[in-house]
């Protein structure tokens, strides 16, 4: 390999750095795009733009090659380097973060994960991770982890996590957990910001039962089954948060039901859904991927 070729591998920009949400404009409209790794340096742009109450979408695909990307689609092309989008679609990287990142546990709260001790919780094979001294965070153990105390009526629950980069998978392949309730319904962790995939199965679905009340179409896909991802979602190797209201009351036939309302980034994505309730306490899925947790705490409510 020559030593030119050397420097422009090395000079080219990661994916991580490159992968994220945009925001500038398409067709003179005010343009939110998802730029997504596909791994061996291909990316996929997703634009969503709407103007008069009309929602125009493209899809672009794009290579990386010494350090920047040609996109093209059928409505559009557009250019990346240097942080910035350029052409046709004119944009620039952000950064969002959900509101409640760090959000502290209230007095009486039961503290689950809080980069301190592991008390409350249960490591399914025994052994808990070395916790990341920075951010008070550690890595799903092997066999997953559960909290020692269990739950029987309403409560507030807070979960951070953060969904390791996977650019080559698909679908349950990227960066992948999942959080199970006291009833045992599962809120999917996943990386699947801008990637479709089956029923509950995306990032914030209820696994196989509902998909978040925010989902989004990509145009190469419609009319099939799997073509909507969360717009609540968040790159991977970015912190993300649920907070959790679930509530129990007597339903029709006078059994207890539980109602579930799931905040994803601050975004309800999930709104007093009706569960079969029952008592419990939380798992955290290993599913052979190094996702994190931090700040994780529950607190009952009458």
């Amino acid at each position: 390999m020559t030593a030119m070729l050397v420097n422009a591998l090395s000079a080219a920009p990661a994916e991580e750095t490159i992968q994220g949400i945009y925001e500038g404009t398409w067709k003179g409209a005010k343009t939110e795009g998802r730029l997504v790794a596909m791994g061996k340096g291909a990316f996929k742009l997703l634009l969503r733009s709407e103007a008069k109450g009309k929602v125009q979408r493209a899809e672009l695909d794009g290579k990386l090659e010494e350090g920047s990307i040609a996109f093209t689609g059928k409505d559009a092309k557009a250019t990346y380097g240097d942080g910035a989008i350029t052409g046709a679609v004119k944009m620039k990287r952000v950064v969002r973060k959900s509101p409640t990142l760090g959000k502290k546990p209230p007095t009486g709260a039961v503290v689950l994960i809080d980069g301190k001790d592991f008390k409350n919780m249960k490591s399914g094979r025994g052994e808990w991770p070395k916790v990341d001294k920075k951010d008070g965070s550690i890595e799903v153990p092997k066999g997953g982890m559960n909290s020692i105390p269990k739950f029987a009526g309403s409560y507030d629950c807070h979960v951070e996590f953060r969904c390791n980069l996977k650019s080559t998978a698909r679908s349950q392949g990227r960066g992948n957990s999942g959080f199970y309730t006291a009833c045992g319904k599962e809120i999917q962790v996943l990386d699947s910001f801008g990637m479709t995939t089956y029923l509950g199965g995306g990032c914030g679905g209820l696994y196989r039962f509902k998909d978040p009340d925010t989902m989004e179409s990509i145009p190469s896909l419609a009319g099939k089954k799997e073509n909507v991802f969360n717009l609540a979602a968040l790159p991977p190797l970015q912190w993300q948060a649920y907070d959790v209201e679930y509530r129990v009351k007597s339903g029709k036939d006078g059994k207890p039901k539980g109602h579930l309302t799931v905040y994803h980034n601050g975004i309800k994505i999930h709104d007093a859904v009706e569960l079969n309730h029952r008592a419990g306490g939380f798992h955290f899925q290993d599913h052979g991927n190094p996702v994190r947790y931090r700040n994780i705490w529950v607190i009952e409510r009458k």
